[in-house]
Protein backbone atom coordinates (compact mmCIF):
# COMPACT_ATOMS: atom_id res chain seq x y z
CA UNK A 1 0.00 0.00 0.00
CA UNK A 2 1.39 3.40 -0.94
CA UNK A 3 2.70 5.67 1.80
CA UNK A 4 1.27 8.72 0.04
CA UNK A 5 -2.27 9.90 -0.58
CA UNK A 6 -3.22 9.64 -4.23
CA UNK A 7 -5.61 11.50 -6.50
CA UNK A 8 -7.17 10.31 -9.76
CA UNK A 9 -5.85 11.93 -12.95
CA UNK A 10 -9.35 12.65 -14.31
CA UNK A 11 -8.89 16.31 -15.10
CA UNK A 12 -5.31 16.22 -16.39
CA UNK A 13 -6.15 15.57 -20.06
CA UNK A 14 -8.66 18.44 -20.38
CA UNK A 15 -6.43 20.68 -18.25
CA UNK A 16 -3.56 20.26 -20.71
CA UNK A 17 -5.94 21.04 -23.60
CA UNK A 18 -6.99 24.27 -21.87
CA UNK A 19 -3.38 25.26 -21.22
CA UNK A 20 -2.48 24.71 -24.87
CA UNK A 21 -5.56 26.67 -25.97
CA UNK A 22 -4.42 29.59 -23.81
CA UNK A 23 -0.96 29.54 -25.40
CA UNK A 24 0.82 27.74 -22.56
CA UNK A 25 3.03 24.66 -22.78
CA UNK A 26 0.95 22.18 -20.79
CA UNK A 27 3.43 19.33 -21.22
CA UNK A 28 6.26 21.49 -19.85
CA UNK A 29 4.17 22.44 -16.82
CA UNK A 30 3.46 18.76 -16.13
CA UNK A 31 7.14 17.89 -16.39
CA UNK A 32 7.95 20.75 -14.04
CA UNK A 33 6.05 18.76 -11.42
CA UNK A 34 7.68 15.46 -12.35
CA UNK A 35 4.68 14.13 -14.32
CA UNK A 36 4.82 12.27 -17.62
CA UNK A 37 2.34 13.87 -20.09
CA UNK A 38 1.60 10.47 -21.63
CA UNK A 39 0.92 8.80 -18.29
CA UNK A 40 -1.64 11.38 -17.14
CA UNK A 41 -3.73 10.79 -20.26
CA UNK A 42 -5.01 7.68 -18.47
CA UNK A 43 -8.01 8.96 -16.43
CA UNK A 44 -7.63 6.12 -13.93
CA UNK A 45 -3.94 6.83 -13.31
CA UNK A 46 -3.08 7.78 -9.74
CA UNK A 47 -1.04 10.86 -8.86
CA UNK A 48 0.59 11.86 -5.60
CA UNK A 49 -2.06 14.14 -4.07
CA UNK A 50 0.54 16.70 -2.97
CA UNK A 51 1.94 16.86 -6.51
CA UNK A 52 -1.55 17.18 -8.00
CA UNK A 53 -2.35 20.05 -5.61
CA UNK A 54 0.89 21.88 -6.44
CA UNK A 55 0.23 21.44 -10.16
CA UNK A 56 -3.29 22.88 -9.94
CA UNK A 57 -2.02 25.84 -7.92
CA UNK A 58 0.67 26.41 -10.54
CA UNK A 59 -1.89 26.27 -13.38
CA UNK A 60 -4.14 28.71 -11.54
CA UNK A 61 -1.29 31.17 -11.35
CA UNK A 62 -0.33 30.67 -15.00
CA UNK A 63 -3.91 31.12 -16.24
CA UNK A 64 -4.96 33.80 -13.77
CA UNK A 65 -8.50 32.42 -13.89
CA UNK A 66 -10.18 31.43 -10.58
CA UNK A 67 -12.90 29.70 -12.62
CA UNK A 68 -10.33 27.36 -14.20
CA UNK A 69 -12.28 24.24 -13.21
CA UNK A 70 -15.30 25.37 -15.23
CA UNK A 71 -13.17 26.03 -18.30
CA UNK A 72 -11.44 22.66 -17.94
CA UNK A 73 -14.86 20.96 -17.77
CA UNK A 74 -15.75 22.48 -21.15
CA UNK A 75 -12.91 20.39 -22.63
CA UNK A 76 -14.07 17.13 -21.04
CA UNK A 77 -15.47 14.30 -23.17
CA UNK A 78 -16.75 10.86 -22.19
CA UNK A 79 -13.31 9.34 -22.69
CA UNK A 80 -11.92 11.90 -20.23
CA UNK A 81 -13.38 9.69 -17.50
CA UNK A 82 -12.35 6.33 -18.93
CA UNK A 83 -14.67 3.59 -17.71
CA UNK A 84 -16.63 6.14 -15.69
CA UNK A 85 -17.38 8.00 -18.91
CA UNK A 86 -18.67 4.79 -20.44
CA UNK A 87 -20.87 4.25 -17.38
CA UNK A 88 -22.41 7.69 -17.91
CA UNK A 89 -22.63 7.28 -21.67
CA UNK A 90 -24.76 4.15 -21.25
CA UNK A 91 -27.43 6.43 -19.88
CA UNK A 92 -30.71 5.43 -18.32
CA UNK A 93 -32.72 7.78 -16.14
CA UNK A 94 -31.04 10.58 -14.21
CA UNK A 95 -31.23 8.79 -10.85
CA UNK A 96 -29.58 5.64 -12.27
CA UNK A 97 -26.78 7.66 -13.84
CA UNK A 98 -26.07 9.55 -10.62
CA UNK A 99 -26.10 6.29 -8.69
CA UNK A 100 -23.65 4.77 -11.18
CA UNK A 101 -21.35 7.80 -10.85
CA UNK A 102 -21.43 7.48 -7.06
CA UNK A 103 -20.54 3.81 -7.07
CA UNK A 104 -17.83 4.10 -9.72
CA UNK A 105 -16.21 7.02 -7.92
CA UNK A 106 -15.54 4.68 -5.01
CA UNK A 107 -13.22 2.71 -7.31
CA UNK A 108 -11.10 5.65 -8.43
CA UNK A 109 -10.90 8.00 -5.44
CA UNK A 110 -9.07 7.53 -2.14
CA UNK A 111 -9.51 11.12 -1.04
CA UNK A 112 -13.18 11.91 -1.58
CA UNK A 113 -16.35 10.07 -0.61
CA UNK A 114 -19.23 10.55 -3.03
CA UNK A 115 -22.74 9.87 -1.71
CA UNK A 116 -26.11 9.92 -3.46
CA UNK A 117 -28.68 11.48 -1.15
CA UNK A 118 -32.41 11.62 -1.91
CA UNK A 119 -35.17 13.38 -0.01
CA UNK A 120 -38.74 14.39 -0.84
CA UNK A 121 -37.64 17.15 -3.18
CA UNK A 122 -34.22 16.38 -4.65
CA UNK A 123 -31.50 13.89 -5.46
CA UNK A 124 -28.01 15.10 -4.73
CA UNK A 125 -24.38 14.09 -5.12
CA UNK A 126 -22.39 15.01 -2.03
CA UNK A 127 -18.60 15.13 -2.04
CA UNK A 128 -16.73 15.01 1.28
CA UNK A 129 -13.10 14.49 2.18
CA UNK A 130 -12.37 11.24 4.02
CA UNK A 131 -8.78 12.07 4.87
CA UNK A 132 -6.75 14.87 6.42
CA UNK A 133 -5.65 15.88 2.91
CA UNK A 134 -8.25 18.30 1.54
CA UNK A 135 -8.95 17.69 -2.15
CA UNK A 136 -8.22 20.67 -4.37
CA UNK A 137 -11.41 22.74 -4.87
CA UNK A 138 -10.66 23.04 -8.59
CA UNK A 139 -10.72 19.24 -8.89
CA UNK A 140 -14.06 18.89 -7.10
CA UNK A 141 -15.69 21.72 -9.06
CA UNK A 142 -14.37 20.20 -12.30
CA UNK A 143 -16.20 16.95 -11.56
CA UNK A 144 -19.40 18.82 -10.64
CA UNK A 145 -19.28 21.01 -13.75
CA UNK A 146 -18.56 18.05 -16.04
CA UNK A 147 -21.56 16.12 -14.69
CA UNK A 148 -23.86 19.08 -15.33
CA UNK A 149 -22.37 19.58 -18.81
CA UNK A 150 -23.00 15.96 -19.77
CA UNK A 151 -26.57 16.08 -18.44
CA UNK A 152 -27.23 19.24 -20.46
CA UNK A 153 -25.99 17.45 -23.56
CA UNK A 154 -27.95 14.26 -22.94
CA UNK A 155 -31.18 15.59 -21.37
CA UNK A 156 -31.66 19.29 -22.16
CA UNK A 157 -29.43 22.33 -22.46
CA UNK A 158 -31.36 23.98 -19.61
CA UNK A 159 -31.02 21.04 -17.24
CA UNK A 160 -29.70 22.90 -14.20
CA UNK A 161 -29.19 21.87 -10.57
CA UNK A 162 -31.68 23.23 -8.06
CA UNK A 163 -29.08 23.60 -5.30
CA UNK A 164 -25.30 23.78 -5.14
CA UNK A 165 -23.18 23.87 -1.97
CA UNK A 166 -19.51 24.58 -1.31
CA UNK A 167 -17.39 25.33 1.78
CA UNK A 168 -17.31 28.88 3.12
CA UNK A 169 -13.58 29.23 2.51
CA UNK A 170 -13.95 28.69 -1.25
CA UNK A 171 -12.21 31.40 -3.31
CA UNK A 172 -14.84 34.07 -4.23
CA UNK A 173 -13.89 34.06 -7.92
CA UNK A 174 -14.48 30.30 -8.14
CA UNK A 175 -17.79 30.61 -6.27
CA UNK A 176 -18.94 33.28 -8.75
CA UNK A 177 -17.90 31.12 -11.71
CA UNK A 178 -19.88 28.21 -10.25
CA UNK A 179 -23.00 30.35 -9.83
CA UNK A 180 -22.79 31.50 -13.44
CA UNK A 181 -22.21 28.02 -14.84
CA UNK A 182 -24.73 26.16 -12.69
CA UNK A 183 -27.24 29.06 -13.00
CA UNK A 184 -27.85 28.58 -9.31
CA UNK A 185 -26.80 30.31 -6.10
CA UNK A 186 -23.95 28.53 -4.32
CA UNK A 187 -24.86 27.99 -0.65
CA UNK A 188 -22.37 27.61 2.18
CA UNK A 189 -21.92 24.13 3.71
CA UNK A 190 -19.18 21.91 5.12
CA UNK A 191 -19.11 19.91 1.88
CA UNK A 192 -19.63 20.17 -1.88
CA UNK A 193 -22.97 19.03 -3.31
CA UNK A 194 -25.00 19.14 -6.48
CA UNK A 195 -28.78 18.63 -6.20
CA UNK A 196 -31.38 18.07 -8.90
CA UNK A 197 -35.16 18.26 -8.78
CA UNK A 198 -36.49 14.84 -7.77
CA UNK A 199 -39.42 15.26 -10.17
CA UNK A 200 -36.84 15.17 -12.99
CA UNK A 201 -35.01 12.13 -11.67
CA UNK A 202 -36.89 9.83 -14.04
CA UNK A 203 -35.85 11.78 -17.14
CA UNK A 204 -34.02 9.51 -19.55
CA UNK A 205 -30.72 10.54 -21.08
CA UNK A 206 -30.93 10.75 -24.87
CA UNK A 207 -29.72 7.67 -26.77
CA UNK A 208 -29.66 5.52 -23.65
CA UNK A 209 -28.66 1.89 -24.06
CA UNK A 210 -30.58 -0.03 -21.40
CA UNK A 211 -28.80 -3.33 -22.01
CA UNK A 212 -25.35 -1.73 -21.83
CA UNK A 213 -26.35 0.11 -18.66
CA UNK A 214 -27.47 -3.17 -17.05
CA UNK A 215 -24.20 -4.88 -18.01
CA UNK A 216 -22.19 -1.99 -16.59
CA UNK A 217 -24.14 -2.06 -13.33
CA UNK A 218 -23.40 -5.76 -12.90
CA UNK A 219 -19.71 -5.32 -13.73
CA UNK A 220 -19.51 -2.33 -11.42
CA UNK A 221 -20.94 -4.33 -8.52
CA UNK A 222 -18.34 -7.07 -9.06
CA UNK A 223 -15.46 -4.58 -9.28
CA UNK A 224 -16.57 -2.80 -6.13
CA UNK A 225 -16.80 -6.03 -4.16
CA UNK A 226 -13.38 -7.21 -5.34
CA UNK A 227 -11.76 -3.82 -4.82
CA UNK A 228 -13.07 -3.32 -1.30
CA UNK A 229 -12.05 -6.80 -0.20
CA UNK A 230 -8.58 -6.44 -1.70
CA UNK A 231 -8.12 -3.01 -0.17
CA UNK A 232 -8.80 -4.17 3.36
CA UNK A 233 -7.70 -7.78 3.34
CA UNK A 234 -4.66 -8.22 1.10
CA UNK A 235 -3.44 -4.65 0.82
CA UNK A 236 -3.88 -3.77 4.48
CA UNK A 237 -2.18 -7.01 5.53
CA UNK A 238 0.79 -6.02 3.36
CA UNK A 239 0.88 -2.61 5.02
CA UNK A 240 0.93 -4.29 8.45
CA UNK A 241 3.77 -6.60 7.36
CA UNK A 242 5.90 -3.64 6.31
CA UNK A 243 5.48 -1.89 9.66
CA UNK A 244 5.72 -4.72 12.17
CA UNK A 245 9.54 -4.53 12.51
CA UNK A 246 9.03 -0.99 13.89
CA UNK A 247 6.52 -2.24 16.44
CA UNK A 248 2.82 -3.02 16.41
CA UNK A 249 1.09 -0.52 14.09
CA UNK A 250 -1.84 1.48 15.43
CA UNK A 251 -5.33 1.07 14.05
CA UNK A 252 -5.63 4.87 13.73
CA UNK A 253 -2.54 4.94 11.49
CA UNK A 254 -4.02 2.17 9.32
CA UNK A 255 -7.27 4.12 8.99
CA UNK A 256 -5.36 7.25 7.95
CA UNK A 257 -3.41 5.25 5.37
CA UNK A 258 -6.72 3.98 3.95
CA UNK A 259 -8.04 7.57 3.84
CA UNK A 260 -10.89 6.92 6.25
CA UNK A 261 -11.81 7.37 9.89
CA UNK A 262 -11.09 4.69 12.48
CA UNK A 263 -14.81 4.04 12.80
CA UNK A 264 -15.15 3.58 9.02
CA UNK A 265 -12.25 1.15 9.04
CA UNK A 266 -13.86 -0.86 11.85
CA UNK A 267 -17.14 -0.95 9.94
CA UNK A 268 -15.52 -2.03 6.68
CA UNK A 269 -13.56 -4.78 8.42
CA UNK A 270 -16.71 -5.93 10.20
CA UNK A 271 -18.47 -6.19 6.84
CA UNK A 272 -15.83 -8.77 5.89
CA UNK A 273 -16.15 -10.61 9.19
CA UNK A 274 -12.87 -9.18 10.49
CA UNK A 275 -11.68 -6.97 13.31
CA UNK A 276 -8.43 -4.99 13.53
CA UNK A 277 -7.15 -7.35 16.24
CA UNK A 278 -7.94 -10.41 14.11
CA UNK A 279 -6.34 -8.92 11.00
CA UNK A 280 -3.19 -8.10 12.96
CA UNK A 281 -3.08 -11.58 14.45
CA UNK A 282 -3.71 -13.31 11.11
CA UNK A 283 -0.92 -11.28 9.50
CA UNK A 284 1.48 -12.23 12.28
CA UNK A 285 0.57 -15.91 11.97
CA UNK A 286 1.21 -15.80 8.22
CA UNK A 287 4.59 -14.22 8.84
CA UNK A 288 5.66 -16.58 11.60
CA UNK A 289 4.93 -19.61 9.41
CA UNK A 290 7.09 -18.02 6.72
CA UNK A 291 9.91 -17.26 9.17
CA UNK A 292 9.83 -20.77 10.68
CA UNK A 293 10.93 -22.07 7.27
CA UNK A 294 13.93 -19.72 7.22
CA UNK A 295 17.13 -21.53 8.24
CA UNK A 296 18.86 -19.97 11.24
CA UNK A 297 15.97 -17.70 12.21
CA UNK A 298 15.98 -17.33 16.00
CA UNK A 299 13.00 -16.81 18.28
CA UNK A 300 14.32 -13.35 19.19
CA UNK A 301 14.54 -12.39 15.51
CA UNK A 302 11.00 -13.62 14.87
CA UNK A 303 9.68 -11.65 17.84
CA UNK A 304 11.31 -8.49 16.45
CA UNK A 305 10.05 -9.01 12.89
CA UNK A 306 6.51 -9.57 14.16
CA UNK A 307 6.52 -6.32 16.14
CA UNK A 308 6.52 -7.75 19.68
CA UNK A 309 8.21 -5.59 22.31
CA UNK A 310 9.42 -8.65 24.25
CA UNK A 311 10.31 -12.24 23.37
CA UNK A 312 8.06 -13.44 26.19
CA UNK A 313 5.04 -11.70 24.60
CA UNK A 314 5.81 -13.43 21.30
CA UNK A 315 6.15 -16.80 23.03
CA UNK A 316 2.76 -16.38 24.73
CA UNK A 317 1.10 -15.45 21.44
CA UNK A 318 2.77 -18.38 19.67
CA UNK A 319 1.56 -20.83 22.31
CA UNK A 320 -1.96 -19.42 21.99
CA UNK A 321 -1.88 -20.00 18.22
CA UNK A 322 -0.26 -23.45 18.13
CA UNK A 323 -0.57 -24.85 21.66
CA UNK A 324 3.20 -25.19 22.11
CA UNK A 325 6.19 -22.90 22.45
CA UNK A 326 8.27 -21.90 19.35
CA UNK A 327 11.11 -24.25 20.30
CA UNK A 328 8.70 -27.19 20.87
CA UNK A 329 6.99 -26.45 17.55
CA UNK A 330 10.29 -26.70 15.68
Amino acid sequence: MSEKKQAAALLMGPLVHLLHERGLDGDAILRRHGLDPQMVQDPEARLDAAVSTALLDDCLQELGDPGMAIEVARHAQYNTFGALGLAVAAGGDLYSVLNRITRFHRLISDLVTTDLIADDHSVALRFTSNTDHQPHPQAIVFVMATIVRLLRIRIHRDHNPVAVCAPEWLEPGLRQAMARYFRCQVSVADHYSLAFDKDNAQHMLAASDVQLAAMLDATLAQRLAASEQAALASRLALWIEQRLPDGEPAQADAAAECCMSTRSLQRRLADEGLSWKQLLEDTRKTLVERHLRTPGMTVTQMAFLLGFSEVSAFSRAFKKWYGVSPSQFR
